[in-house]
């Protein structure tokens, strides 16, 4: 069975990941479709459905991870910033960098546009990050089970405390875990806050209103 898991950057795909390598299957693919955004050359971004549904035509179970944008565009101010500094040496604030052409939120909503389109036409499953964040467990059961992968009853029992945000942040820093995307970069952690609405904390009124404004303009755009 051909499977994958597609998310935008910072939209819980290590948090989900890590679930999946605990119960026993490391190698499902993930990918963030061309916006992986880890490299200084900035190649185009490609906002082409039609591309897509040609690319994982043969795929059998999809995976779509999607979150708030305003927590995303937190987050990923935070690695552009941190644990990718050394590849965009962005020195912008976070006012700015929502605004950004290339890294701000107009882009991360374009994208989960297309994706929501896409999964009415590709065999997806969607999956939130604030449900993870609910129940994580019962959302792990349907992603296992979507994608056809065996999960036995003592994993399922113990899947939530071993993917908590403090189990996670402990096995990053005593560096028990030899993957790279659950391990510190450029002095920067990768499980960093975990947390539902952060966003509040750290966008201004005028900068949420500026997300939620954007939110409505490419929505009335995709269903014009």
């Amino acid at each position: 069975m051909k499977r994958l898991v597609v998310s935008f950057p910072k939209s819980g795909r290590t948090w989900l990941r890590y679930g999946l390598h605990l119960a026993g299957h490391p190698n499902v693919p993930f990918t963030h479709d061309g916006f992986e955004y880890n490299d200084g050359a900035k190649p185009p971004l490609d906002f082409d459905p039609t591309r897509r549904i040609v690319d994982y035509k043969n795929h059998d179970r999809i995976i779509y991870i999607e979150r708030d944008p305003r927590d995303t565009i937190v987050s990923l101010f935070h690695q552009i910033t941190g644990r990718f500094h050394d590849f965009f040496g962005y020195t912008g604030d976070i006012s700015s960098f929502i605004r950004d052409p290339y890294f701000g939120v107009h882009n991360l909503i374009q994208f989960q546009e297309m994706w929501r389109g896409l999964s009415a036409k590709l065999p997806v499953l969607i999956a939130s990050y604030e449900d993870m964040s609910a129940d994580y467990t019962a959302v792990f059961k349907r992603v296992t089970t979507h994608l056809d992968l065996p999960v036995s009853d003592s994993v399922l029992a113990s899947i939530g405390n071993r993917t908590s945000f403090s189990a996670m942040k402990e096995v990053e820093q005593a560096q028990r875990f030899d993957r790279p995307w659950l391990q510190p970069r450029m002095g920067a952690p990768k499980v960093r806050r975990g947390k539902v609405g952060n966003y509040l904390d750290e966008l201004s009124a005028s900068d949420v209103t500026y997300i939620e404004n954007t939110i409505v303009l490419i929505k009335s755009e995709t269903e014009s």
